[in-house]
């Protein structure tokens, strides 16, 4: 047998360890091309819906609406079936197929979002449960809105509106024997040029078993507080009326900061009026307490 020297021996491991060397680099340029596809998988994996994410949705539905997803604040948002496009609704103040205590739309500025609608919403949700919906700038479709909700949405007998909303509550009525009340905020009692145009027959045909709450602004250059006085004198339906110191049709007040607390007062009181009311006093004020920082209402006289 022939004799292996030490550096013969030490070549033939030198070459082994290169060979395994090679062996190893090649194993690993391998792996690259298994492991991306490995790696891809796992990134989808987190984007792809779970049956268990979908079940945390809500999915109790009003029985009236058509769809219904619950906002993170409380509000449930659905729509309700119409002639022309489905009507968008939020209920404030109760959870989803609540019984609402008032119908209530916004006036002619904008929509149901806007902060003088929304702060009435949800000062009147602190007491009771309220359906806001969302109509056109045009009052004949804001009218058809409205009865699109009475005829799909279970609701208390009680309609409602700001400014332009307020008017179509009050066409409302005629055409729902069952309305009991109906809480006008802002209502534009006088339009037009230089504000020749009064808009009183609407409230002068209301019918006398109709209860009415009139919220108006102390400043409100659409509603004389004198003129909707000589208006209230005249109608059928027995009237309350709340004013609102300083505030201007929008239901702005000085200090600025003070617009939404008083907006949401307003609400809180339509909503205990609503349950209970002196048929004798029927005025009251709110005003802004500047030293203590909060809105304060006055008793009934």
């Amino acid at each position: 047998m022939a004799r292996v020297t030490r550096s013969q021996a030490a070549k033939t491991q030198g070459g082994s360890s290169r060979h395994n060397s090679e062996q190893v680099k090649d194993s690993a340029t391998a792996r690259p091309k298994t492991k991306p596809a490995v790696k891809r998988t796992k990134k989808k994996l987190p984007t792809t819906p779970t049956p268990a994410k979908q079940v945390k949705k809500p999915s109790a539905v009003a029985p009236t609406s058509t769809s219904l997803s619950i906002a993170s604040n409380g509000v449930h948002s659905f729509e309700v079936p119409s002639a022309k496009k489905p009507v968008p609704c939020e209920l404030h103040g109760g959870p989803a197929g609540t019984k609402p205590a008032l119908l209530f739309t916004h006036g002619a500025g904008g929509g149901m979002s806007t902060p003088a609608t929304q702060d009435f919403a949800k000062g009147f949700a602190t007491a009771s449960p309220i359906l806001l919906y969302q109509g056109t700038m045009n009052l004949p479709n804001r009218v058809r809105a409205c009865q699109a909700v009475i005829d799909h949405v279970e609701w208390s007998a009680a309609l409602g509106g700001r400014s332009m909303g307020a008017r179509a509550a009050c066409i409302a009525v005629a055409e729902n024997e069952g309305t009991e009340a109906v809480v006008l905020v802002s209502y534009p009692l006088v339009g037009g040029k230089e504000g020749t145009n009064v808009r009183d027959q609407i409230l002068l045909d209301l019918p006398g078993r109709v209860k009415v709450l009139f919220v108006i602004g102390e400043k409100d250059g659409m509603c004389p507080l004198e003129q909707l006085d000589e208006v209230r004198g005249r109608m059928q339906a027995p009237s309350w009326l709340v004013v609102i110191e300083g505030a201007d049709h929008g239901m702005s007040v000085t200090p600025k900061k003070a617009s939404e607390p008083m907006r949401r007062c307003t609400g809180a009181m339509a909503a205990e009026w609503l349950r209970v009311r002196d048929e004798e006093k029927r005025r009251r004020t709110i005003r802004w307490d500047a030293e203590a920082s909060v809105a304060e209402m006055s008793d009934w006289a």
